[in-house]
């Protein structure tokens, strides 16, 4: 009888009080950046279409980002824009997942400024 109860008692659910931890919980303030952790991509666009995004690297490969109807779209001064603002040849940094099949699914993406020379 002992040796069940000890047993049972490591299968309680842990009590939910308020002094908790905040994990999980969205500490960033700005509204545009999506929770999570995501791999960031800078390179330059190649092409974009509505469900595809072609950027070019600084190390002379390529990388193909699926875009959804959860990608966000940002401009430089972090106001939120529309995928028609996009055009090929701007520089761009691109937050993605990957997907269950292996593709990379943007999140975010946003315009960058030109670097100064």
């Amino acid at each position: 009888m002992i040796a069940l109860s000890a047993s049972c008692w490591g299968q309680q659910r842990p009590e939910r009080g308020r002094g908790g931890s905040n994990a999980g919980r969205g500490t960033l303030k700005d509204p545009n950046v999506p929770k999570g952790i995501y791999a960031t991509s800078h390179g330059v666009v190649k092409s974009i279409s509505k469900s595809e995004l072609m950027v070019a690297m600084e190390d002379e490969h390529e990388m193909k980002f699926r875009i959804t109807r959860k990608t966000k779209f940002i401009s430089g001064d972090k106001q939120e824009i529309k995928t028609s603002a996009i055009e090929s040849g701007q520089a761009v940094a691109v937050d993605a997942e990957t997907a269950l099949d292996g593709s990379f699914e943007a999140v975010r993406i946003v315009l960058e400024s030109p670097k100064a020379k």
